[in-house]
């Protein structure tokens, strides 16, 4: 018996279209399908399971002969392992696309944006300043899986030893959950963060408590807020939100991420929603006289309506910087954080015998003893009106140098 005759290139090309589909053979399956209309498509027959089947191959001349044959060659493979190549195919060409969009900043992105509605505000911010700042930088455009401990270690270990060693240490732990993220999305099958876990190089730096304010600077810093005109070394906002931190002792990322319609002048109250409160529960503080004329201050530069951030940031920032009113304090000479504020106004208020109940929710600290804590649910309002009306009080008499009684003096006074 002849043996089949193999085709050629110039027999491809010279195929010409009839009034019937036909085929031209090329031996051990591969056919060359040449359809009425005149296209042209490369098959492959194989028998699978018992059963004879098909798989095609691509469209002629886009894949030559020469190409048919390898991928042929590749098919068989298939085919000896009982695997259908064209679900083979179709697996590999998932995996391709996968792996385009498998780089490390693609995922970290994906990552992100997975977990926004399960994070507050101020736990996203952090994780995304994190991830352009220490991250990105250098592992944006590499595909993930080529990402090595070594390498990593390199990273991480530059930043830590610039001295920002808790937000490296942050930063390899937002690493391997980004990794964890691409093994579960099938684009990734190591984790080298989740391995550095244990470097003893890396240890987590000593505890350092926030600065606080001490009680006889107070009357410098109201000093310094009051200032106007050119002498003023802060914009408007930021004296503002150094104001409302010191009359109400919130948090800064509480501050920084309000919204007008969070704020009710009637009844001088601001209700700070869940999301921006480290407890996770909304949390409803009153307002002192002092920080309402604060808000008025401001309302004409940022008021639009009751969705405007009352302290929006510059540029594409949506709300004022996280580091904004450490630094403003650090430029009018207080070497303190604005979360020492919180501190200062704990010593104030338990050295002058308010009650600690109240101070505790006003700073929105959570009862430690659990069966305590499932009986005292009020809210003690009425209380920190009146608390809070004489810290801010307080303040101002430190500025003056008046004592206490002649502020209540002057109050009554007026």
């Amino acid at each position: 018996m002849a043996a089949e005759k193999l085709l050629t290139e110039a027999a491809c090309k010279a195929a010409k279209a009839k009034a019937k589909l036909y085929y031209l053979n090329d031996g051990a399956g591969l056919r060359l399908r040449i359809r009425p209309d005149g296209s042209r498509t490369w098959i492959y027959r194989y028998r699978l399971g018992g059963k004879e089947m098909s798989s095609g191959l691509g469209a002629y001349p886009k894949v030559t002969l020469q190409i048919a044959r390898a991928k042929i060659d590749e098919a068989r493979q298939h085919v000896a392992k009982g695997d259908n190549p064209s679900t083979a195919n179709r697996v590999a060409k998932a995996n391709q696309i996968i792996k385009g969009e498998a780089t490390f900043g693609a995922i970290a992105r994906e990552w992100l944006a997975h977990n926004e509605s399960e994070w507050s505000a101020h736990y996203y911010e952090r994780n995304n300043g994190l991830l352009k700042r220490y991250l990105l930088p250098d592992l944006e455009r590499m595909p993930i899986d080529s990402i090595q401990e070594a390498y990593l270690y390199t990273i991480i270990k530059a930043s830590y030893d610039k001295g920002t060693k808790e937000s490296a240490r942050r930063a390899r732990g937002i690493a391997a959950q980004i990794f964890s993220y691409a093994r579960a999305t099938h684009r990734g099958t190591i984790n080298p963060a989740r391995d550095m876990a244990d470097n003893p190089y890396f240890k987590k730096p000593p505890v350092k408590h926030f600065s606080a304010l001490p009680q006889n600077k107070v009357g410098d810093l109201i000093n310094a807020l009051n200032v106007t005109g050119i002498n003023q070394k802060l914009d408007l906002k930021t004296v503002c939100a150094l104001r409302l931190a010191l009359y109400t002792g919130l948090r800064d990322n509480s501050i920084r991420g309000a919204l007008w319609n969070e704020i009710d002048f009637e009844n001088a109250t601001w209700t700070i929603p869940s999301t921006r409160m480290k407890s996770g529960r909304e949390h409803q503080v009153p307002l002192p006289s002092q920080a309402i004329s604060a808000l008025l201050l401001i309302k004409p530069l940022t008021y639009r309506d009751g969705n405007n951030y009352i302290f929006p940031g510059r540029g594409k920032h949506k709300i004022m910087s996280e580091n904004t009113l450490r630094l403003a304090l650090h430029r009018l000479g207080f070497v303190v954080t604005a979360h020492g504020l919180r501190s200062l106004i704990t010593d104030v208020l338990n050295e002058n015998r308010f009650n600690p109940d109240a101070i505790e929710r006003q700073l929105d600290h959570s009862e430690k003893n659990k069966i305590r804590r499932a009986y005292l649910r009020s809210n003690f309002m009425d209380e920190r009106i009146g608390m809070m009306q004489w810290f801010a009080d307080w303040c101002d008499a430190q500025a003056a140098g008046f004592s206490m009684d002649k502020v209540t003096q002057l109050r009554a006074a007026a």
